[in-house]
């Protein structure tokens, strides 16, 4: 059986959504749409775009690179009149006019479906497998043995042994009997020699997963306690993008190590004013951007200097850092880091300046999940927060640097050390791209014969690892995006269980009429069927905005009129009456439907009412919700 396709989106939290083990849309094979109409389907529902690689961007035109990321698995809606091999997009249903976007064919699939699935706890039963057709799939769910003839495409990750990252969401297109068939994104294991598909790209275009490029923020400490070493600090920041500049002046290699630099002032809250504020708790002087020459003008901005004084040693370094790492549009195939510059640790946990109440935990952890570095310097003493930033890591992969630099001595002295760290940093780019160039691989930078020929550290050799670009053979490679099928269930156990995304406001409507006709319920308990169908047609009624008599026509079922109203998207067992058939009830039949009712009432009410359950969708919050959790 096919499901009508509604008009109902899918959407990802911030770094992806993690269901474990598997998330996936349902059902609905995706056809053609008219010709009339090219961005909508025959149901009449606008096409969704999901994008299915890691790299892909919104471009701002139909031509030129110029765009924002587009992160994996989120659901655009398609506009009407392609260019090229560009789609116009929308972020939001049914808009009009400018499209908010274009999007590179290739780098989204079609998705008009409602239902998803959901691969059941592992503990007891035969691991998944993904084959290339559907009789395949039959076969071994019937006895979870691999049919001669069968291709295998892709087998569900052991959770008790794997060390992989189980991100996997399937948009299904189509349930034939007990398998479904979907495009599924494929799992593999860290360290081993099957390694994702490299993507073809245009190493043509600056930015392009073909090269590595750099993202890098200043975060600098604007206080007056920076004193006499505050303009030697923007002094050595200038001398150290104009080095770079000048070391990526050749179009080619410019076009081979992008770079992008931003810079962030901050200083501290002041609980009574002392001085004029000349801007405030953080300013961008500017974000991150590829126009270089508009950094260093910024950092010769007189607008910059800040001459107050906060009343102690600590100034507000966390919330200058939450600003970078939550502002900026980070570039996927870059190095990523944040350049800590100041004199002062940061206010601790609890401390009426630090009302946020960040900890060097929260933000590191936050920067971790973005794969950002950090390279903290420390102008005078020691700092253990400056310390605990550059180093605590779980992944050596992202392990920062730090270095103290002593206030005395003369300025001259200071800005040396301090340009040469940061030069130091840069080296990690100029050598991994070497190698991107050589076609290293990456798992040989292990090996101290390699580290020696490329003269990289043991701690450069990890950063450099986890960024440089697979070279494994095609013969290894293995695609990140494949379409193929899954069982349901295997040798009887049940293998994946439904589930719908809905729109809360949808579903709190949903939720409202379950409790009325439960309310129905009780009254036709005592009074009978003209009683029960009276309230039930009365709300439903609203619900269609259509008169009440119009309703229950000869057969018709409440499931059948609460599909009408776009409430329930699929037919129902508890709701499957007719008018007819309510006349034979008796108080037991009335108990029992306002039994189960309110049960199903009382768990979406607690599913909806959890935060944690929430998935936006631009501003609008939706939900994944069990199917048993429907009557």
């Amino acid at each position: 059986m096919k499901i009508p396709i509604r008009n109902t989106l899918l959407c990802r939290r911030r770094k992806g959504i993690l269901i474990p083990l598997v998330a996936i849309s349902l059902l609905g094979v995706t056809r053609a749409a008219t010709a009339a109409d090219p961005d909508k389907t025959p149901e009449n529902v606008q096409k969704k775009a999901v994008i299915i690689k890691h790299d892909a961007k919104l471009f701002k035109k139909p031509s030129g690179d110029e765009g924002d990321e587009a992160k994996f698995m989120q659901i655009y809606f398609m506009m009407k009149h392609a260019v090229g091999d560009r789609v116009p997009i929308s972020k939001r249903a049914n808009k009009k006019g400018k499209p908010d976007g274009w999007l590179q064919k290739g780098a989204y699939l079609e998705w008009n479906t409602l239902q998803m699935i959901k691969l059941e706890p592992q503990s007891g039963r035969t691991l998944a497998k993904v084959f290339d057709n559907q009789s395949c799939a039959e076969m071994f769910g019937k006895d979870g043995q691999d049919a001669a003839g069968c291709q295998e495409l892709g087998a569900e990750p052991n959770r008790f042994t794997s060390k992989t990252e189980q991100k996997l969401l399937i948009p299904v297109f189509e349930k034939q009997k007990n398998s479904y068939q979907g495009g599924f994104i494929r799992v593999y294991e860290k360290g081993s020699s099957t390694t994702p598909a490299p993507t073809t790209v245009d190493t043509s275009q600056p930015g392009s997963t073909g090269t590595l490029g750099y993202d890098i923020v200043f975060a600098v400490d604007s206080t007056g306690s920076m004193g006499k070493y505050f303009i030697p600090t923007t002094e050595v920041l200038q001398s150290f993008i104009k080095h770079i500049k000048e070391a990526t002046n050749d179009p080619e290699l410019k076009a081979q190590m992008p770079l992008r630099i931003g810079a962030l002032f901050y200083k501290d809250r002041l609980t009574r004013t002392r001085c004029d504020h000349l801007f405030p708790l953080t300013q961008w002087k500017p974000e991150l951007t590829d126009n270089i020459d508009s950094v260093i003008q910024a950092l010769q901005s007189s607008a910059i200097k800040e001459t107050c004084t906060s009343e102690e040693p600590d100034e507000a370094v966390l919330d200058g850092l939450n600003r970078v790492i939550i502002d900026t549009k980070w570039q996927d195939n870059h190095f990523r880091a944040i350049v800590l510059v100041g004199d002062a640790g940061p206010h601790p946990e609890g401390h009426e300046k630090n009302p946020m109440n960040f900890t060097v935990s929260v933000i590191g952890t936050a920067a971790e999940q973005k794969k950002i570095r950090f390279l903290t310097f420390k102008l005078g003493p020691d700092e253990k927060a400056f310390k605990e930033l550059a180093h605590r890591v779980k992944d050596e992969q992202n392990r920062g640097r730090y270095k103290a630099i002593p206030k005395s001595g003369s300025q001259d002295a200071f800005k040396k050390n301090l340009l040469d760290a940061m030069i130091k940093e840069w080296g990690l780019l100029t050598k991994a791209q070497k190698m991107a160039q050589n076609k290293v691989n990456p798992a040989t930078l292990t090996n101290p014969q390699v580290q020696k020929k490329y003269d990289l550290t043991p701690y450069e050799a990890l950063i450099i690892q986890a960024r440089l670009p697979d070279t494994g053979s095609p013969s290894q490679a293995i695609p990140e995006f494949v379409k193929g099928w899954i069982p349901k269930e295997i040798q009887n156990d049940l293998v994946v269980s439904e589930f719908l995304f809905m729109g809360k406001s949808r579903l709190t409507i949903l939720a409202s009429t379950l409790e009325s006709i439960a309310e129905a319920a009780s009254i036709g308990q005592d009074e009978g069927a003209d009683a029960f169908i009276e309230v039930v047609r009365n709300v439903l009624a609203s619900q269609l905005k259509v008169s009440a008599s119009q309703l229950f026509g000869q057969g018709e079922t409440v499931n059948s009129i609460l599909e009408k109203a776009n409430i329930l998207p699929f037919k129902t067992q508890v709701l499957a009456f007719s008018a007819d058939e309510i006349t034979t009830w008796k108080p037991e039949d009335y108990e029992r439907v306002n039994t189960i009712l309110k049960e199903k009432v009382k768990v979406l009410r607690e599913f909806m009412g959890n935060p944690i359950n929430n998935r936006y969708f631009g501003d609008k919050p939706h939900l994944y919700v069990p199917r048993a959790f429907f009557p």
